[in-house]
């Protein structure tokens, strides 16, 4: 059969179940619906899943609906997470990927959420001396997140900075301490304390 052919009758099927399917995709996500359609094909599968992001704007719907839960994993897991769990994994979905980033990640807070929770990790990147893959990692790499990536680069300096205070206050209350205590302990010779005993 024709592709042509074959791609117009799969298109007037999906506009024909597009309700359902984008509401078996809002509910069980991308995953199940390709089981659920039971497609092997992955020329068929990304006929059906472009038609539901483009066509139908899912993943939006779909962010909007779902937004504390996807909030709460996008601030534990980060937003390479989210990318594969919405299978947005292409370039060709990286628009539809920064709605996610705009709405949950800057606007929400959620990145910066990550990037505590997750400060050990990319302070051992910045001491490996890989802190370019940060932004990356992140998704920032574009310069309309330049003012991003600086809050990010605050959040990072501030937890270093926090740790490195807390451990220089610990030292020096136990130098404090031990001297303190040196001082007010009485000194005793040696051979005093044999004659003692």
């Amino acid at each position: 059969m024709d592709s042509r052919i074959r791609k117009n009758r799969i298109m007037n099927m999906l506009e024909k179940y597009d309700e359902k399917l984008l509401k078996f995709y809002l509910n069980e996500g991308p995953a199940k619906l390709k089981k659920r359609l039971e497609i092997r094909d992955d020329e068929l599968w990304r006929i059906v899943f472009d038609y539901l992001i483009f066509e139908k704007n899912a993943v939006n719907v779909c962010t909007k609906k779902n937004t504390n839960y996807i909030h709460s994993i996008f601030a534990e897991k980060g937003p390479n997470h989210i990318k594969k769990a919405f299978y947005l994994d292409n370039s060709k979905y990286e628009s539809t990927f920064e709605e996610i980033l705009d709405f949950i990640g800057i606007a929400r807070g959620a990145i910066y959420e990550y990037v505590r929770n997750n400060s050990h990790y990319f302070q051992d990147l910045i001491r490996n001396g890989k802190a370019e893959r940060i932004r990356i990692e992140l998704g920032l790499e574009k310069l309309k997140y330049d003012g991003v990536w600086e809050e990010v680069l605050d959040i990072l300096l501030e937890c270093v900075s926090f740790k490195n205070f807390t451990y220089s206050m610990f030292e020096q209350g136990l130098r404090f301490f031990t001297n303190m205590y040196n001082t007010g302990r009485t000194h005793r010779s040696v051979k005093n304390s044999n004659e003692i005993r």
